[in-house]
């Protein structure tokens, strides 16, 4: 019904005799029309082609609907594992540290969404490259009355001749922005890889953990079987056997929370690699192997060249200068460019140069300038702080290490000889040679020094890790120009 009621208002307004003072104004319109018909000619016959081209130069939209069926993958056999190199990961195989790292480069949702942010840099760089586009402005004068001979026309195309200016800085500073981007989501990328590998190495650990709890109990049951046995037939009393139950009920919550932990380590890794907590994670035995003897020093005199989040530093000081520059430039006199044409009334055609200038008297962009220098000056110091950090973090974790690897050596020596005095007890236990409560002890003692042993194995592996990442081992010096050596 609202459609039927618009066309016939469209058709009574079309069928509608004209007024009477609308029909001397049509003929006065249709006469002026007549006369400049010979003008209007060329203009006319060049539309169709002008028009053209405008819409060439148009963008076009289409609709991109969000998906919204959940992302995660149940199985790793869904992963994307195609390298940039060309080879390939078995997602379904054993899988390293370093594999897991690759993996979680690629599939991992935070690191896509942090590409698609640099892309609006990438974008924003396209943008300040393109040139002002000019402004067209056209009049006409219907003649009506009066001693003149033909309508007037007047023309005019402007150029803001100031953007042109300052375009090559704009440009080198969001060409440096999107550089800096770049650099953000490589270093982004590099952490990622750097927790998965953490992870990875936790996980081992946690069922590592696991086992040798598990070990240690079926021992304490079958030490406190043996006891229940010994209570029945009345050859040993209930306060000489409750140490074995005692010590189990603390390995049965030592279990429970290495178990937990197992689980969270585990959830975390899968939404590294884009999987469901559930999602089976086979790993391989971790082999984190430590940087060359003197490696470190070499790599902490070139870490502005090397770690990727001091390079997008010195992007963003570089884009600051130019942001400086371009506040510099716009200082002087803002000048726009128009050329004016036309033809009055009696024929007399004219064309000339308009220019515009803006007198930098009050304000000449000196707030700007002020701004861009403060901005420069406070990224030069953050340059400074984060250098610094980067090598005080460097020197702290080698120092780490070095202590890891000495209490490491000494664990080592324990566990051996609290596997020793097991084995000796267990013997010693079945001859009647020593009680229950000895046995328990160095069942006990054997599960603590075997923990603690893959508990520095683990801080030692998550080390070598966090140094090669606040050193940037295996990344290339790279210069602010985009090459690298």
């Amino acid at each position: 019904m609202l459609r039927q009621s618009i066309r016939a208002t469209l058709t009574s307004m079309m069928t509608t005799r004209p007024s009477r003072l609308a029909r001397p104004i049509a003929t006065i319109a249709h006469a002026a029309l007549r006369r400049t018909a010979p003008l209007r000619a060329a203009p006319l016959r060049a539309a169709p082609l002008l028009a053209a081209l405008l819409l060439a130069s148009c963008a076009t939209y289409r609709t991109r609907p969000l998906s919204l069926t959940p992302p995660l993958h149940a199985s790793p056999a869904s992963l994307d594992h195609q390298l940039l190199n060309g080879h390939q990961i078995d997602p379904t195989a054993p899988l390293s540290p370093q594999a897991l790292a690759a993996l979680a480069v690629l599939n991992d949702p935070t690191l896509a969404a942090a590409r698609a942010q640099a892309g609006i840099a990438q974008a924003q760089a396209f943008a300040a490259g393109l040139l002002p586009d000019p402004n067209l402005q056209g009049g006409f004068g219907a003649l009506l009355a009066g001693p003149a001979v033909a309508p007037s026309i007047a023309a005019s195309i402007t150029e803001d001749v100031a953007a042109l200016i300052t375009r090559g800085a704009r440009l080198r500073a969001a060409r440096a922005r999107s550089a800096e981007a770049a650099a953000n989501v490589m270093w982004q990328e590099y952490q990622v890889a750097a927790q998965a590998e953490t992870l990875a190495v936790a996980l081992w650990a946690d069922r590592s953990s696991l086992a040798a709890l598990d070990h240690a109990r079926r021992a304490l049951r079958s030490l406190t079987a043996v006891s229940r046995q010994q209570i029945a037939a009345g050859n040993l009393t209930i306060d000489q056997a409750a140490p074995a139950e005692a010590s189990l009920a603390s390995l049965d919550a030592a279990r429970d929370t290495a178990a937990q932990q197992a689980l969270t380590d585990q959830a975390s890794l899968a939404a590294l690699l884009g999987l469901t907590p559930a999602a089976p994670i086979i790993l391989a035995r971790p082999v984190i192997p430590p940087l060359p003897p003197g490696g470190a020093a070499g790599l902490i005199a070139s870490l502005a060249q090397r770690r990727p989040d001091l390079i997008a530093l010195r992007y963003g000081y570089r884009a600051a200068d130019a942001d400086l520059r371009a506040a510099i430039l716009a200082q002087f006199p803002l000048m726009s460019l128009t050329v004016n044409g036309g033809s009055d009334t009696s024929r007399v055609a004219t064309v000339g140069p308009n220019v515009s200038l803006n007198l930098p008297i009050f304000n000449g962009n000196r707030g700007n300038v002020a701004v861009a220098r403060a901005t420069r000056r406070q990224l030069n110091a953050a340059f400074t702080a984060a250098l610094g950090a980067a090598q005080g973090g460097a020197d702290a974790a080698q120092r780490a290490l070095t202590l890891l690897i000495r209490q490491r050596a000494a664990a080592s020596d324990r566990l051996t000889q609290a596997d020793h005095a097991a084995d000796a007890a267990s013997r010693a236990f079945r001859s009647d040679l020593i009680d229950a409560r000895t046995e328990t002890d160095l069942i006990d003692q054997q599960a603590t020094r075997r923990t603690e042993l893959i508990a520095l194995d683990q801080k030692i592996a998550a080390g070598r890790i966090a140094l090669a990442t606040m050193l940037g081992a295996g990344l290339p010096i790279a210069a602010l120009n985009g090459t690298a050596r």
